[in-house]
């Protein structure tokens, strides 16, 4: 496959997995803001302190296996069978060993109910022995729009069996039980588009090269996501349960659009830029590409929500959590530049070379003392460091990972400007507006008018500043 079919496939398959993704996304939206009306900062609290050290070791389940395979050039069935004795041999040692350090875990936080919560959730780690090769074969076999079918269908499961379990009064069970379900569903459905049955291997000559990538992406996962832990091991340590689940909360819900979009992006971007390793140039103008069409969905729909987390958190998750809005406002500052510095990540390991990741994954992590700082404010403070690290990170990402698709960052961040511009214009209308409309109207009916006043401001912005580059970055789409 050339790169002009490549580009085309990439396209397609982001064409027919948004809709898709749009489709899941918005019953995983419904699900998480019922979930919050049921539940309460202390559950949610709970989930983040059982969730805070099992969820580094659920990236290192399969040791990077499954990147390792979708990244490889050639593949055999004796490296497949080799992929699946890893991936046993680690799913099995990390479910003993969460099984039973629990209460080890629950002593950190100081908090006994963390014990049994702790062992359920290490019950993913037996899911993962089925899950890692399906999910691999079928993202290194382009399945775009099969693999965001079983995405719909889980997300659907799990939201109604989730809410129920809420309804029912089982608490933070409804969380822990609700992940699971869906952590099964997902081995079930790749399982069908993407079947992969082999043998273990006793035999492991010729892997060495495929460890060494899959164990370089294992640790690059596991720094990133203590990164992105970091925050609640702090707060859950040092501050309350109630002030943990209230940033839990603000930061799932920040991250959420984000995260959907990554999830897709991440995965045509891996299995893409895997098939341009040789291709540095042309790997570069689908990075530029991809940022161009991302930054016009992210910076417009996270500087809005910023604008109308009041009335967004008081109208639909209650009086109860409106010590999340400021949080909220602040992490939604954030989230683009996280977004972007994953996007980047994902394309310097598609192409071969995960240790540029590695080196700004540590330098960010240098950056984390600052949180320490922040969090001597409380939940607002915690919220301004984390995007001050944030920020930093994107600055490292940028120097490090940039030239080796021999792309300027004048270049990038010009094809940033247009949307952060226009986006920038949009929330300081809306928050002129929330000023004269602030008394004057119902809440809701002004939640109403700040949405269609937003749309209106930055179209507007980009039709008149920057209607070229607009016009430029959405024929990206017909290709």
């Amino acid at each position: 496959m050339n790169s002009m079919e490549l580009g085309q496939n990439v396209i397609k398959g982001l064409k027919v997995g948004a809709m898709l993704r749009l489709a899941a996304q918005i019953f995983t939206w419904l699900n998480t803001l019922i979930l919050i009306r049921l539940l309460t900062p202390d559950d949610y609290g709970l989930m983040a302190m059982t969730m805070a050290f099992i969820g580094i070791f659920a990236l290192m389940g399969d040791f990077g296996i499954g990147k390792a395979i979708i990244q490889a050039e050639n593949l055999t069935t004796t490296q497949l069978r080799q992929a699946f004795t890893i991936n046993i041999v680690s799913c099995l040692v990390f479910f003993s060993f969460f099984f039973s350090i629990a209460p080890v875990i629950a002593s950190f936080f100081d908090e006994p109910r963390v014990t049994i919560l702790v062992q359920a959730v290490a019950c993913q780690h037996l899911i993962m022995v089925f899950h890692t090769l399906p999910y691999a074969m079928a993202s290194r076999k382009m399945l775009f729009k099969e693999r965001e079918k079983v995405q719909f269908y889980t997300a659907l499961m799990t939201s109604v069996v989730t809410i129920a379990m809420a309804a029912s009064g089982l608490d933070v069970w409804s969380l822990i039980l609700g992940h699971l379900f869906m952590r099964l569903a997902l081995a079930i459905g790749y399982s069908l588009i993407a079947p992969c049955w082999v043998l273990p291997a006793l035999n492991f000559k010729g892997f060495s090269r495929m460890a060494g990538f899959s164990g370089i992406a294992t640790v690059n996962d596991v720094l990133r996501y203590f990164v992105n832990v970091f925050g609640n091991i702090s707060i859950g340590r040092l501050l309350t349960k109630a002030d943990l689940g209230v940033f839990s909360v603000a930061r799932n819900l920040a991250n959420l659009p984000s995260d959907k979009i990554g999830e897709l992006l991440n995965h045509l971007g891996l299995s893409s830029f895997a098939k341009l390793q040789n291709e540095r140039a042309v790997a570069g103008q689908y990075l530029y590409k991809s940022v161009q069409l991302a930054s016009l969905v992210l910076f417009p729909m996270y500087l809005g929500m910023c604008a109308i987390s009041p009335e967004l958190i008081t109208l639909v998750l209650s009086d109860k959590w409106a010590a999340a809005i400021v949080p909220f406002q602040i992490l939604c500052l954030t989230s683009p530049f996280r977004m972007l510095s994953e996007m980047m990540a994902t394309g310097i390991t598609a192409i071969g070379e995960p240790g540029k990741n590695s080196r700004t994954l540590l330098l960010t992590i240098l950056t984390l003392p600052i949180f320490f700082y922040g969090i001597q404010y409380g939940v607002e403070g915690a919220c301004w460091a984390w995007l001050s690290i944030n920020l930093i990170s994107f600055a490292f990402h940028l120097k490090l990972i940039l030239p080796a698709f021999a792309l300027k960052t004048s270049s990038f961040l010009g094809a940033l400007l247009p949307s952060l511009c226009s986006s920038i214009t949009m929330l300081v209308g809306l928050l002129l507006l929330r000023e004269q409309l602030t008394g004057q109207v119902h809440e809701a009916a002004q939640l109403f008018l700040m949405i269609l006043a937003g749309v209106l401001v930055f179209s507007v912005t980009q039709l008149l500043l920057f209607r070229r580059q607009l016009f430029t970055t959405l024929k990206y789409l017909r290709h």
